[in-house]
């Protein structure tokens, strides 16, 4: 019984967090009231005060569920570029992990949840720490999986490459819901000329 309870709440916990994205992304995160949210997720007021007490609360939730949506693509990334030269598959890993921004609703979307974690910045540490430690899991993976199949030198310093690439990532995520490349091909190209830059000098040289 105890187990059936849990998955329920859990499911309700997700239909508000659903209602609450779509709403954000119609209307915008500030203009957003947690009474619209209850009504979206046919929800009482009380109900959803009960799960979420504040809307910062249902934003940080909202963030987690992106993270594990991120991830199980990435996992898939992975598999997909396993044949892929080094730049093509670090830079499609880093552009990848910056999708989920790329309409102009979701750009603005994301603009607020940023500008609103900022300010709840204490209250939000483990999500700004967790931004760092995700990029840093898949892009090590990543660096280590190039490296054992020839594709950067053996002594490439990896730590050091994963530092620049986490800089480059958070540069063009920034870039992106700032409105500053003008299609998706020009952000897909400034990635790929990035990190040519930072896996230079640590490609294999042709015979």
């Amino acid at each position: 019984m105890t187990g059936l309870r849990e998955r329920k709440r859990q499911e309700r916990n997700d239909v508000i967090i659903d209602a609450a994205m779509d709403l954000f992304e119609a209307h915008g995160y500030e203009q957003t009231t947690m009474e619209e949210i209850a009504a979206r997720a046919d929800i009482s007021p009380p109900t959803l005060y009960r799960y979420f007490p504040r809307k910062t609360e249902l934003l940080i939730a909202l963030f987690w569920k992106e993270r594990e949506r991120m991830d199980t693509v990435l996992e898939e990334f992975h598999r997909k570029s396993a044949s892929w030269d080094a730049v093509s598959a670090m830079a499609g890993l880093l552009y990848l992990n910056n999708s989920g921004v790329h309409t102009k609703a979701q750009r603005k979307l994301w603009r607020e949840v940023m500008a609103a974690l900022l300010r709840i910045h204490d209250e939000a540490t483990d999500e700004f720490r967790s931004i760092k430690e995700h990029f840093e899991k898949h892009v090590e993976r990543m660096l280590r999986r190039l490296r054992d199949d020839g594709l950067i030198a053996k002594d490439a310093p990896l730590p050091a490459m994963m530092y620049v690439l986490y800089a480059v990532a958070a540069e063009n995520y920034y870039r992106v819901i700032a409105n500053e490349f003008k299609s998706v091909e020009d952000e897909k190209r400034a990635m790929e000329e990035q990190v040519a830059l930072v896996l230079k000098g640590w490609l294999p040289r042709n015979p």
